[in-house]
């Protein structure tokens, strides 16, 4: 509690050094008892439910009360429980990239709290955030918020579209996530979807051993970029859009030489940009899009020589 209340004092002294008179979101990262100011964001952000479901206060409504002129002295804030918010988007599971299309059924927990943009039978678009819904759960503790985030995610049922409901359902179960065993690596250390690590038995079993024999020589890293290149060149040289959007910059002509990892094409969805690489390095046969073109996902950008 302490290093919350010493989190609540810097944000308090972000605001009033700079007479900030509104709905704002300071960011930080925490390493044990260490404190890191990441951004202060002068507006209300997507998971302000959070701290509506521990405090019990409509932040929206004290916001338009400031706008309108009226002080707050009155209001007091006290924390009660542990709340989580899961943002479920139309996007893919493994990849996050936007998965456009229209929702065919939409089923929401009635459990918890949900805000939801979207119904069963509305689209989403390519030109704005994949977001469907949030939903918000609130337990006396972080185990008991997440087990029953855990039961509204197992209640939900989108179709029509590709979504991270998976993904969120993998993340609230895996061990790792439930010890809060957490960092901004998490994703890296254990890839979206994949099974939950085994617990190392105890004793002399945990660890590497070799039998009668001395340790191991730990081996190189593979050369990467030439086993990409074995590998793509048994295929037919094409490559994709791993997501629908619009194509914002083409960056190879028919023609020219390119190396592996080499930008080719740019695709935008929904403020984000996708950079579409080569997958090895060698000729380019054509260039199938042009700049301003609109493309779904699976369409032919480029096409490389395959010899």
């Amino acid at each position: 509690r302490a290093l919350v209340e010493r989190i609540e004092r810097h944000a308090v002294a972000f605001a009033t050094a700079l007479e900030y008179e509104s709905a704002g979101t300071a960011e930080f990262l925490v390493d044990g008892d260490e404190v890191f100011f990441l951004e202060l964001n002068g507006r209300i952000q997507v998971e302000h439910p959070v701290t509506e479901a521990v405090t019990g206060l409509d932040l929206v409504e004290l916001q338009l009360r400031v706008a309108d002129g009226e002080a707050l002295a009155g209001v007091t804030t006290a924390t009660q429980g542990h709340a989580v918010e899961a943002r479920l988007y139309a996007e893919d599971p493994l990849t996050f990239l936007p998965q456009p299309g229209r929702i065919t059924r939409l089923e929401l927990p009635t459990s918890i709290r949900v805000d939801a943009g979207v119904g069963e039978g509305d689209e989403v678009g390519g030109g704005y955030d994949p977001m469907i819904s949030k939903l918000i759960a609130h337990g006396h503790d972080r185990d008991d918020a997440l087990d029953r985030l855990a039961t509204a995610l197992d209640e939900t049922v989108v179709e029509g579209v590709t979504t991270n409901l998976a993904f969120l359902r993998w993340l609230v179960a895996h061990p790792a996530f439930r010890r809060a065993e957490l960092a901004t690596d998490f994703l890296d250390r254990f890839p979206p979807l994949s099974p939950p690590p085994r617990a190392a038995p105890a004793g002399p079993w945990h660890g590497s051993f070799r039998l009668n024999l001395p340790p191991s020589t730990p081996q190189p890293a593979p050369v990467v970029d030439s086993e990409a290149a074995g590998i793509a060149a048994v295929g037919d040289g094409r490559v994709t859009a791993p997501m629908p959007g619009k194509v914002i910059d083409v960056k190879v002509a028919a023609g020219e030489r390119v190396d592996s990892h080499q930008p080719l094409v740019v695709i935008e969805a929904m403020k984000m940009e996708q950079i579409v690489s080569a997958p090895y390095g060698g000729g380019v046969r054509s260039v199938d899009v042009k700049v301003g073109d609109q493309v779904t996902t699976g369409a032919l950008l480029v096409e490389l020589e395959t010899g």
